[in-house]
């Protein structure tokens, strides 16, 4: 919906204003600002607009203006501004690159998930580079890409055509710190440098830049930062309907971290069998990496699996639904592959037939062209046959990320990068709801699990315990209600082992949330830990009705499932800059995620709130509990009693 424009120009400048906020153009081209109630709210920084200067108004009617800018021996371009219901839209004409100041925004949020993920944004450094979603990717992208961010001061800012083109840059380093080249098969830089952490050199600008085609966003404003999500949301969608709620009520259990590749039936039975025999609550059993003979196969392999549909029954028998890993890469080994070649159902080479041969990280392989509905109806036609032969409940979709799909690919229907992501995710939302998915792209309105990336076995924001926070409120501020925290105690690889602590902090962090997994398995470490770790699967399922209503509310209005501490005081800026604890339905979570730590700070925003445990109860006007108690088997937990969850939106 838009509303009327109306305009002034006096001291060189030119406002734009409407019921809800103005605009202020500098008519030198220098940039604008955005006020609300003569609240600033937005401002462009150095750069904006280059390599355009000189704008002047040459048209405003109704609800839009039209600004004439000089390009140098170009001539003239305009800027289209479309006022709308709550926010403003701009359409540059010519490719150009726009830069926001982040100081005025305050904090940020939103893009998706990174590395060296930090809350909010504004603490790391990253390149100006091409947004695209990827697997460990050199600059610190990672698998779930917006180009949407939000700011403290409440605007959000979304870019409409964004393509794999579009290049962004947030706070970039300074320009004698290169990123790192990418390459699977060499030794990555560490996760801390992927983003580094802000410096006074850093860039304090976010970038927008797409070199082939014009710049086309939205600014959104809102009364405060809450607000401005909820105008975002209105934008990107919401699901209509939650995941299957049987996947979602107890942990999940997966054989990846504890087995790696050296799984059979034997021993994904045996692992069942220990799963009961500790008592351990589980709705699901995903097996993973290596079921199949060949990648690609749509059958167990005989030697390993001598009777896969056997080994199903005795998993439901026990009270699992039984998932497979699967992924959109192909070896010339697998029978499929042959099939597929004959089809046509591979990406190709640009100016042949030629398949495109692709690295991942088990070598080389063909990639499935998701361009191709055939292609893709073939794909879920085996995929059901083999559900159907062995009795499982769906599958856990890995990659699918751009970064593994060749610039100059040939697809059935041509598609950009980013692309892939969101048809490969939608695929597995359409034909198998009983998933989880690895990469997005604009695939907010999905009703499925989005794993977060792999994560390390360590403690930290990079990659490791601190991060599975930080990315759910991301990843929550973008839009995705539905997210599932990866592997409890990380994916082990290498010589990143956990240990005891680690593995049961991560079991108090991940158990309020939406869904979790366990896979290293806890009686591996002694019994304190099996009765600890055990204590918080129950409190999973404890949780199951608060967080299932929890994610049905997230399709009425967009109210992600895991919260910022924002939500509840979105103008109270402590709470804006917290980004080690997090709100699930009226709870409130507050975990450890340093070792050796007893005690920790705890932020309760207004209100009345109840010590799950204990029972104690704190009336905060936004108060910190310092040094709360927190020995080894206590997630500091909370209740709201006020029941202000039920009050707003």
């Amino acid at each position: 919906m838009t509303v009327a424009i109306w305009t002034t120009e006096r001291e060189g400048v030119l406002t734009l204003g409407t019921t809800h906020s103005r605009l202020e153009f500098a008519l030198d081209g220098t940039g604008f600002r955005l006020l609300a109630d003569n609240r600033l709210v937005l401002q462009t920084s150095s750069g904006w607009g280059e390599p355009c200067e000189r704008l002047c108004l040459w048209q405003a009617e109704g609800s839009e203006a039209i600004l004439t800018f000089y390009r140098g021996a170009h001539g003239f371009g305009r800027l289209r501004v479309l006022a709308l219901e709550n926010g403003w839209q701009l359409v540059w004409d010519q490719p150009t690159r726009d830069t926001f100041d982040l100081l005025v925004g305050v904090h940020w949020y939103g893009q998706g998930e990174i590395i060296h993920q930090r809350y909010p944004l504004e603490q790391i450094s990253l390149w100006e580079a091409p947004l695209l979603t990827w697997d460990n990717g050199a600059t610190g992208l990672g698998n779930i890409q917006t180009p949407a961010w939000l700011c403290a001061t409440g605007a959000a800012l979304l870019v409409q055509n964004a393509a794999d083109s579009l290049h962004v840059g947030f706070n970039a380093p300074p320009s004698h710190i290169a990123p790192p080249t990418w390459d699977l098969s060499a030794a990555q830089a560490p996760a801390v440098e992927r983003p580094p952490l802000s410096s006074l050199h850093a860039s304090a600008q976010l970038t927008l830049h797409n070199p082939n085609q014009p710049l086309d966003y939205l600014i959104l404003v809102g009364e405060h930062v809450r607000s401005a999500y909820q105008h975002l949301i209105g934008q990107l969608g919401k699901p209509d309907r939650i995941p299957p709620e049987d996947f979602l009520r107890e942990p999940i259990w997966t054989t990846w971290a504890r087995y790696k590749t050296e799984i059979d039936q034997a021993r994904v039975l045996a692992y069942a069998q220990e799963i009961r025999a500790y008592g351990y609550p589980g709705s699901t059993f995903e097996i993973d990496d290596k079921w199949q003979r060949a990648y690609g196969d749509n059958t167990f392999d005989p030697e390993r699996f001598p009777d896969p549909q056997g080994m199903v029954a005795a998993l439901n028998a026990q009270g699992f639904n039984v998932t497979v890993w699967v992924h959109p890469f192909l070896v010339a080994e697998s029978p499929n592959t042959q099939e597929a070649i004959q089809h046509g159902y591979l990406v190709k080479r640009p100016e042949s037939d030629d398949l495109y041969t692709v690295i991942w990280w088990q070598g080389l392989g063909y990639l499935l062209d998701v361009s191709n509905p055939e292609a893709l109806a073939w794909y879920a036609a085996k995929l059901r046959e083999l559900q159907r032969q062995v009795g499982l409940a769906g599958y856990k979709f890995d990659a699918g990320e751009a970064g593994f799909f060749p610039a100059d690919a040939r697809t059935h229907t041509p598609m950009h990068r980013n692309e892939y992501s969101a048809r490969w995710a939608a695929f597995a939302a359409e034909h198998f709801p009983y998933c989880e998915v690895r990469t997005g792209w604009f695939s907010q309105r999905l009703p499925i699990l989005f794993r977060q990336w792999d994560r390390f076995s360590t403690w930290g924001y990079d990659n490791g315990l601190a991060s599975v926070i930080t990315t759910a409120l991301m990843l929550s501020l973008t839009g995705y209600p539905f997210t599932l925290p990866d592997m409890i105690g990380g994916n082990a690889y290498g010589d990143l082992l956990p240990n005891k602590e680690l593995l049961i902090r991560w079991t108090q962090a991940s158990a309020p949330m939406l869904a979790m997994q366990f896979s290293i398995a806890p009686w591996d470490f002694d019994d304190e830990t099996v009765a600890i770790c055990r204590k918080y699967a129950d409190l999973h399922v404890t949780l199951a009705d608060e967080r299932l209503a929890a994610a049905r509310r997230a399709t009425l209005d967009g109210t992600p499932v895991i919260r910022p501490l924002l939500w509840e005081a979105p103008e109270d800026m402590s709470a804006l800059g917290i980004g080690d604890q997090y709100l699930m339905g009226r709870y409130l979570v507050a975990p450890v995620l340093t070792p050796n730590t007893t005690a920790r700070h705890v932020y309760l925003p207004y209100g009345i709130w109840r010590d799950y445990w204990t029972g104690e109860r704190y009336e905060s006007n936004g108060t910190w509990l310092r040094d709360y108690p927190s020995p080894l088997d206590v997630l500091p937990l909370f209740v709201d009693e006020d029941s202000r969850w039920d009050d707003h939106s």
